[in-house]
């Protein structure tokens, strides 16, 4: 981000993982549950077997997975904080460094400080919640439930979306810095709630709350799979090898994906 404030750091998550010994052989190929069905529902119950996977050395990698609720990225005298909430609200943030000599910042050319949290704007989190620290000092620049920040071809990306009761859609949106100011652009409206994605050759691979999209490098929205078995099951990870090896993980196993011949099989956690 050339033009941006100066990057230090180029993306990361505060995900919470436990290095364990994982393997795919800790999984077993299983028929492909109905969604409500009593297959689904020991799915559905089983929080003790989330996995997030990562590829290491052109291998999968297997992580125990334990989520939080902010994304951030980091600049040189600063920190965008995307917070996720779910139906308790959330927003991007920008924390600067040294807040003590940190004046007036700017989004789209208005004011930060003159813009009001209300009820349906930025963070309604009770104020024990260790959320309440992360966002100490930092400025809200928009409101909404975002997931992700990340980089495409020198372009800065921000998503958001929400799955809640009958609720779920996303929305894309560009972002850029110049010195005190942000400018935050929508760029494309998802039908579902990203809930894990990931970045492979130029294209964003996602895995929605019912389905999956891929977007090429010009951000033309490509819909693999809807109405999918693992709504419900909260994706939290993807990994992509190439469009016929494509790797969701979500609660209680694995997805595998093809996006060519678009076919899907389902690995259970043993």
């Amino acid at each position: 981000m050339r033009s941006y404030l100066t990057i230090l750091l180029l993306l990361f998550k505060i995900t919470f993982v436990f290095c364990q010994n994982y393997s795919l052989n800790d999984f077993k190929e299983s028929s492909i549950p109905d969604i409500y069905s009593s297959d689904w529902h020991e799915l559905n119950s089983a929080t003790d077997k989330e996995f997030i996977f990562s590829v290491c050395s052109g291998k999968i990698k297997i992580e125990k997975f334990y989520d939080n609720s902010d994304f951030q990225y980091q600049f040189a005298n600063g920190t965008l904080i995307a917070i996720n909430m779910g139906e308790f609200g959330g927003g991007l943030y920008y924390k600067p460094l040294d807040t003590s000599s940190f004046k007036k910042l700017f989004v789209n050319g208005k004011d930060v400080k003159s813009k009001r949290q209300t009820f349906f704007g930025g963070l309604l989190a009770p104020p024990k919640n260790p959320i309440n620290e992360v966002i100490k000092n930092a400025y809200l620049l928009q409101s909404g439930t975002f997931k992700f920040i990340f980089l495409l071809n020198d372009k800065l990306y921000l998503m958001s979306g929400l799955s809640h009761m009958d609720i779920t859609f996303g929305d894309l949106f560009t972002i850029r810095a110049i010195k005190d100011s942000f400018f935050i652009s929508h760029a494309l409206h998802i039908d579902d709630s990203p809930e894990a994605m990931t970045v492979y050759k130029s294209k964003i691979f996602i895995a929605t709350a019912k389905g999956f999209y891929i977007l090429d490098k010009n951000l033309n929205k490509e819909k693999i799979f809807e109405n999918l078995f693992w709504y419900g099951l909260y994706p939290t990870s993807v990994v992509v090898l190439d469009e016929e090896n494509i790797y969701v993980t979500i609660r209680g196993g694995y997805a595998k994906l093809n996006a060519i011949k678009k076919e899907i099989k389902f690995f259970k956690a043993k």
